[in-house]
């Protein structure tokens, strides 16, 4: 059985293990530094000040930035960090959605079009129905059919948000960086509320600055130049 096959006959990622990883980018910063972290189903919350990690920590998780050393290790079995860059590929579009800080479109595509694009690209049928459920739950029905040039802050995060958790749906392993930037307090409030939903049964970690998802989370790793401080 090819790698690729074994990736395809994996039916969820229900534990990602990150050992001894260590980062350290080109300009001789060390973004984290022998990091060990257990992951299971349900809310991890990555807490810490800027430059603490998180987001290098998400980027390693999710295979985007490879460490100079260490391993993360899907179910016990898979070290994602040993495939290459196709397979690596193929574990993302199988089984993760990931939420970057950065609000990233195609700009010459509709709203609408850049929430169901992770659909499109494989020639897949987006979930229409849970599709309109989350854009009725975010409020943004009337931005459907405009183009993202032109959205405010706030208008460009929530169709990022409704993007990354239309393909929640279908992922085991859903990644969050600062979901919450831009948000007003009552979107707020409706992502809590998806996020209690989804880790009733999947891998769901955030970065944040926002104590309001520290609060709700299941398992609270905060992050200090690089470094694991303290797991609560």
């Amino acid at each position: 059985m090819s790698v690729a096959e074994v990736i395809k006959s994996i039916a969820r990622i229900e534990h990602v293990r990150v050992d001894d990883v260590k980062v350290v980018y080109e300009n001789g910063v060390t973004a984290l530094d022998g990091v060990k972290l257990d992951i299971g189903r349900g809310l991890t919350v990555l807490l810490g000040p800027n430059g603490a990690g998180k987001t290098t920590l998400l980027n390693v998780v999710s295979g985007i930035v490879m460490p100079r050393r260490g391993k993360v290790v899907l179910n016990g079995i898979l070290n994602l960090l040993g495939l290459n860059d196709s397979n690596r590929a193929l574990v993302r579009r199988l089984h993760y959605s990931y939420l970057i800080q950065e609000d990233v479109f195609l700009e010459h595509l509709t709203v609408l079009e850049n929430i169901v694009l992770p659909y499109k690209l494989f020639k897949m049928d987006p979930p229409l129905d849970y599709v309109q459920e989350i854009i009725e739950a975010l409020g943004i029905n009337h931005l459907l059919d405009r183009r993202p040039t032109g959205l405010s802050g706030g208008e460009r995060r929530k169709v990022s948000l409704a993007r990354a958790l239309v393909k929640a749906k279908d992922a085991s392993v859903v990644l969050l960086d600062e979901p919450t930037s831009n948000l007003d307090r009552d979107s707020i409030e409706v992502l809590l509320d998806i996020i209690k939903q989804l880790r009733r049964d999947k891998v769901v970690v955030i970065a944040t600055h926002d104590q309001l998802l520290g609060d709700v989370a299941d398992v609270r790793v905060y992050l200090r130049g690089g470094r694991v401080e303290s797991i609560s």
